[in-house]
């Protein structure tokens, strides 16, 4: 999955604690107050929240059974990114909204806990005008790279989480300490040392994963993807411009409405559509059934849904055909 579990750096932040001197003649004196994230980093704020209110949801679909692994059911219910389904039913809103769905409360709490570390940096450094669209972007590039790994190895391949967008904030620091303070910038070398290491645990994770024949682990090309398009997005920005309170409340906004949108698309999509949930192996065994209990509408609506996932000549899909025209078309 796109998002597994990652290890979050720790950068110096405006809201850390702050000595108070005191008057003299007192003892040591408190530590200041530590702000509350929403009033020192809003926007890091929404999108934390937004990403926990997401994974109640489905919590709330699929039962308590979800803090330790979602089924595949409800991650494709509330737009996971798999690669057959974005690529042949035209779920292009999926490569937006998988970054705001996560596959166990694992998952989501050391995404969100990266995601505190590193947001309020960037959007301090930044502004919530430059960071909104950067997050997003990264996200979608994050989800792209992960589509297009799975269209070329041909596996099933069904992907969630905010990793790939949060390695675009970090592609983006990186950026940022280089053009603030040279190669030698103390930020540069915490943002590269940390994908290293994310890059690093995806490989031996995916590889001991596969070894013991089990699936999912990290999805580095989803995390290089959302890194490459970070940095490439901070490099383009004009150092010295910055924008206008009402500007950067309309770019927020539309973003927001972007996404919003892509999140009611995949609504209407799993309302409307029964075969929305169902991976591949999930719509051949859901055809399987109605062909074998005499259900012939059913599965030759399930044979159609199949033929938008893969090409008509999948073995796969030319044996179901054959089971329904003997079943259902030799009378």
């Amino acid at each position: 999955m796109s998002g597994a579990p990652i290890p979050a750096p720790r950068l110096p932040s405006q809201g850390d604690p702050i000595p108070v001197r005191e008057a003299p003649g007192h003892g040591v004196g408190p530590r200041a107050a530590r702000p509350p994230l929403y009033a020192t980093a809003p926007l890091t704020f929404a999108i934390i929240v937004v990403n926990v209110a997401v994974f109640a949801a489905q919590l709330a679909a699929g039962g308590l059974g979800g803090i330790a692994g979602m089924s595949s059911r409800v991650l494709h219910a509330f737009g996971g990114n798999e690669v057959a389904a974005t690529l042949y039913e035209d779920r292009y809103e999926t490569l937006l909204t998988s970054c705001f769905v996560h596959g166990s409360l694992l998952h989501i709490a050391f995404n969100m806990i990266a995601l505190r570390q590193i947001g309020p940096f960037v959007e301090r450094a930044v502004g919530v005008a430059r960071m909104a669209p950067l997050y997003l972007l990264a996200g979608v590039a994050g989800s792209s790279g992960s589509t297009f790994f799975g269209w070329l190895s041909g596996a099933q391949r069904l992907s969630v989480g905010a990793s790939g967008a949060i390695c675009g904030l970090v592609g983006a620091a990186l950026v940022i300490g280089y053009r603030v303070e040279g190669p030698r910038s103390p930020i540069m070398r915490a943002m590269g040392s940390w994908l290293a290491t994310i890059f690093g645990m995806g490989i031996v994770v995916s590889f001991l994963l596969r070894l013991g024949g089990a699936s999912g682990g990290f999805d580095n090309a989803a995390h290089a993807a959302g890194a490459l398009a970070g940095a490439s997005i901070a490099a383009a920005w004009k150092r010295g411009e910055s924008y206008t309170r009402a500007t950067s409340i309309w770019i927020v906004v539309l973003c927001a409405c972007i996404t919003a949108g892509a999140g009611l698309r995949v609504a209407r999509f799993t309302l409307t559509n029964p075969f929305a949930t169902l991976g591949l192996d999930d719509r051949v065994a859901y055809a399987t059934h109605a062909i074998d209990v005499g259900d012939c509408t059913n599965a030759r609506a399930a044979l159609a849904s199949l033929k938008h996932l893969v090409a008509p000549n999948t073995p796969q899909v030319q044996l179901v055909e054959r089971n329904y025209r003997f079943r259902c078309e030799r009378y």
